[in-house]
């Protein structure tokens, strides 16, 4: 009876040693194997990195030198291509860094972008004090017809695009930059935008000087018929 007692004791430290040794290898090898799948995942990122990091440098070197240029429509979707491949195609890949690249990218775009904006926005400032240097005349060719409409509708200065009050009688030039927004017609001498191309009363081009004094009734104003 002892006997059998002894066998049963020794079968059981036999088993539980080798619970232990099974234990030991599973670990061993589950740490073998989550180094692998690890290299496995890095291989696969770095794969993808290959893939669309030239397609970010190519995004951003159009978004420097070509987002104004005629082709932009061709360039923003490149540049939202290559913003949808990294986040899609290759952060995920990071399983254990993905969130905090997006973080880093977020805080990289928005330092990039911001700067951008300070940089467009000092460029701007300078190019409006150097226009309202330039003679009326000057500034007045070089505004776009429809640019110049477009601010007007808005209740803007044309040159410098601040408020002014357009609809005032007795306002013909901007207070803010000096430019003239309204002139009397040459022909009819009605008053009128300075930006018009032709006069709203009697059809005389915007361009045309103002009539000579004491020209005559048959010169300034509309002609009849010839009899």
């Amino acid at each position: 009876m002892q006997a059998q007692q002894q066998k049963a004791l020794d079968a059981r430290q036999a088993e539980a040693r080798a619970r232990e040794g099974l234990a030991a290898l599973q670990e061993a090898a589950q740490k073998r194997l989550d180094a692998e799948l690890r290299r496995v995942e890095l291989r696969v990122f770095l794969y993808r990195l290959l893939l669309t990091l030239p397609l970010l440098v190519a995004a951003g070197w159009l978004f420097a030198r070509k987002r104004g240029s005629t082709w932009w429509p061709f360039v923003w979707g490149f540049i939202f291509f290559a913003l949808f491949a990294f986040f899609v195609e290759l952060v995920p890949y990071l399983p254990s860094y993905g969130g905090y690249v997006r973080y880093l990218v977020g805080i990289v775009v928005t330092v990039l972008v911001g700067r951008q904006a300070v940089v467009a926005l000092q460029r701007y400032r300078e190019r409006q004090l150097l226009a309202e240097q330039q003679p009326d005349t000057v500034r007045r060719e070089e505004l776009s017809y429809d640019t110049a409409l477009g601010r007007l509708a808005k209740g803007v200065c044309p040159g410098c695009e601040r408020t002014v009050d357009l609809k005032a009688p007795d306002i013909d030039f901007c207070p803010h930059c000096g430019i003239c927004l309204h002139e009397h017609c040459g022909r009819c001498q009605v008053r009128k935008s300075a930006f018009s191309k032709f006069c709203h009363a009697c059809g005389a081009p915007g361009r045309l000087l103002p009539a000579a004094p004491g020209a005559s009734a048959a010169t300034t104003g509309p002609r009849g018929p010839a009899g």
